[in-house]
C-alpha cells in the first residue's frame, strides 16, 4: 500500500481540507508545537480539518533538544496535548523531527540518546513513535545501531525545488535507501495540490509517500474474579438465564473477560468460553 500525505504547519496558512482531500490528499502529519513548546498557530485548525474530513493524521515536533532531559520534557508536552483530543483518526503517530544545526554539533551517540529518550516517553504514553530527518542528515549524524526506533520518515528531494503536482508519482529509483522498511518518503517541499487550497507558503506543500501503517497494538487483556457469596458461578452459552450451562466456576477463580456488558460478561475460563452474570465478576 502507499498513500499521498502532506505535512503542514503555520507556514502553510489556513488550509481548505475538504478541497485538499478531494484533490488527492490521503493523510497529514501536523506540526504540533513551536520552538517555545506552545501549540503551532494552525494546529487546532489542521487537526479539526483532518478530523472532519475523516482522514488519518499524526503530529510532528521539530526538535531543538540537545539533551535527553529536554527531549523527554518536550515530548511530554506533545503527549499532554494529544491526550485531550479526539483520536478516532489519529493513525500516523508522533514524529520526532531531528534535523537542526544545534543537534548536528553533537556526537552520534548523543543524538541517539536524545532520540531514544523521546521514544521512551511517547511509547510509555501509549503512542506510536517515529523519526523524521533528511537523507544527508541521517548519513552524517545518525548511529543506527544505537537508535532503537524502527519507524523512519526520510526526506530526499531528487528534483531539488522543482514544482511537483500531487497527482504525479515520484521516481521510485530515488527512494531513500538508508533504512529498511521505510515508513514514508518526503520527496519534495515544492508540491502543489490545487488553486486555493492554502493561504500560505505560496500554495506549496511538502509531499510524501506513506508506504506502510504502524502495526496494530495488541489489546491488553482484562481479567476478573468470581465474586459469588459461596456458590460457583454458572457460565452459560448465551447471555440469558435460561440458556445452557457450559460449566460452573468456583468462587474466587480468575477469568479472562473477553467482552464487558451491563448485565453479562463474555468470559474465558479453563479453555471454555461463555457468558456470566456481570454482577458476580469483579474486574481486577
Amino acid at each position: 500500500m502507499y498513500k499521498k500525505i502532506i505535512d503542514v504547519s503555520i507556514y502553510n496558512g489556513k488550509i481548505d481540507w475538504k478541497k485538499a482531500v478531494s484533490n488527492g490528499v490521503e493523510g497529514a502529519i501536523i506540526k504540533v508545537v513551536n520552538k517555545q513548546m506552545e501549540r503551532d498557530g494552525q494546529f487546532n485548525n489542521n487537526y479539526t480539518g483532518c478530523h472532519n474530513q475523516k482522514i488519518p493524521w499524526g503530529v510532528y515536533n521539530y526538535s531543538y533538544a540537545t539533551t535527553a532531559t529536554k527531549a523527554r520534557n518536550d515530548m511530554k508536552v506533545v503527549c499532554d496535548i494529544l491526550d485531550k483530543l479526539n483520536k478516532k483518526y489519529f493513525k500516523l503517530g508522533i514524529w520526532f523531527d531531528i534535523e537542526d544545526e544545534c543537534q548536528a554539533r553533537l556526537s552520534k551517540s548523543k543524538i541517539a540518546e536524545i532520540i531514544n529518550a523521546a521514544q521512551e516517553v511517547v511509547e510509555e504514553r501509549g503512542y506510536n513513535f517515529g523519526v523524521y530527518t533528511g537523507m544527508a542528515y541521517y548519513k552524517a549524524h545518525i548511529y543506527p545501531a544505537k537508535v532503537k526506533c524502527k519507524n523512519w520518515w526520510i526526506a530526499r528531494y531528487y528534483k531539488g525545488y522543482e514544482t511537483m503536482k500531487i497527482g504525479t508519482n515520484p521516481n521510485k529509483n530515488y527512494i531513500p535507501p538508508v533504512v529498511k522498511n521505510l515508513f514514508a518518503w518526503q520527496y519534495t517541499s515544492s508540491g502543489t495540490i490545487a488553486s486555493g487550497v492554502s493561504t500560505g507558503n505560496g500554495g506549496k506543500f511538502d509531499l510524501n509517500i506513506q508506504y506502510r501503517d504502524f502495526p496494530e497494538k495488541e489489546k491488553k487483556k482484562v481479567y476478573g474474579r468470581v465474586a459469588t457469596k459461596s456458590d460457583p458461578l454458572r457460565m452459560r452459552t448465551k447471555a440469558t438465564i435460561i440458556s445452557k450451562v457450559v460449566r460452573k466456576i468456583p468462587k474466587g477463580s480468575k477469568v479472562e473477560v473477553l467482552q464487558k456488558g451491563k448485565r453479562w460478561h463474555k468470559v474465558k475460563y479453563m479453555g471454555s468460553t461463555g457468558y456470566c452474570s456481570a454482577k458476580y465478576i469483579k474486574i481486577v
